[in-house]
């Protein structure tokens, strides 16, 4: 994106412009703010949580009429109550910016769903199996910036808008590739699985910092979901609708009891760290 482009598009967010339509949104009905929505857990979460009659702020790091965004557009014309906006969650201006322009509206459910993955299942296996002697430190970097660093960038932004709310949730996705007490066989996902590692820390000692606020702050993967084109007919793989069913309500039922932990929601249970 050039220099003036940027400008403009920050600026837009920030003096909310058209291009936002939040007078669709319903002042009596609850608000699901989403990152990573144009594709995989996050398009369906915008889909369902609009069915729903959720405000849906569904973000995307790609401009307006970008081909990524195709499916996420097509919600949007069937459902007023969803709305798209740019939102790169390395970019800490853009996430300020969108930030302001949100400022007033309370976000019942801020949902940190981005994450650095390959556009293929395959393609995501053959970053997993590369050994350690051939981790790329620049990749690395990148997975730490999108899975660990980008979800606090939000949390900092829109903390605000979910203290004020009703919810008062914050759902992060995480992964077992970052676990210790279960970890992925042998030493696969060595970036990726330290990067959801980092973040499952996170977002364990945000539970604590926000704990006066009255937020809840919950952590959910599952076990294998379809959510790329070549997982569809793969064995073990659950269909999509079902397993985000399951997490929008694991979601709704986050309490003290699962504050902070990481919940599965594909087998309800509560996950090591």
């Amino acid at each position: 994106m050039s220099l003036l482009k940027r400008i403009a598009c920050l600026l837009i967010l920030a003096l909310g412009l058209p291009g936002a339509a939040m007078a669709a949104f319903n002042q009596g009905a609850s608000t699901v703010l989403i990152t990573g929505a144009n594709h995989g857990l996050g398009l369906e979460l915008a889909r369902q949580y609009a069915a729903l009659g959720w405000n849906v702020i569904a973000t995307t790091r790609h401009p307006s009429g970008d081909p990524s965004s195709k499916e996420l557009e097509a919600i949007r014309a069937a459902r007023p109550n969803l709305v798209i906006e740019q939102l790169d969650v390395t970019d800490t201006p853009m996430i300020k910016a969108l930030a302001a322009k949100y400022k007033d509206q309370p976000i019942d459910v801020l949902l940190n769903n981005a994450a650095a993955v390959e556009p293929t299942f395959t393609a995501d296996m053959a970053e997993v199996m590369k050994p350690y002697d051939k981790i790329d430190f620049d990749a690395a970097r990148h997975d730490f910036d999108v899975n660990t660093l980008g979800p606090m960038r939000v949390v900092q932004a829109f903390a605000p808008n979910v203290i004020a709310s009703k919810g008062k949730r914050m759902a992060t996705i995480t992964s077992m590739a970052g676990s210790f007490g279960a970890p992925m066989a042998g030493a696969m996902g060595m970036n990726y699985g330290a990067s959801k590692a980092a973040l499952n820390k996170y977002m364990t000692l945000l539970t604590v910092a926000l704990k006066p606020s009255g937020v809840l702050v919950g952590l959910f993967q599952p076990v294998f979901v379809a959510t790329k084109d070549d997982t569809q007919a793969m064995k073990g793989a659950s269909p999509i609708g079902p397993e985000v069913t399951k997490l929008i309500r694991q979601i709704d039922a986050l309490s003290p009891a699962t504050d902070g932990k990481i919940v599965n929601f594909s087998t309800g249970r509560i996950d090591p760290y």
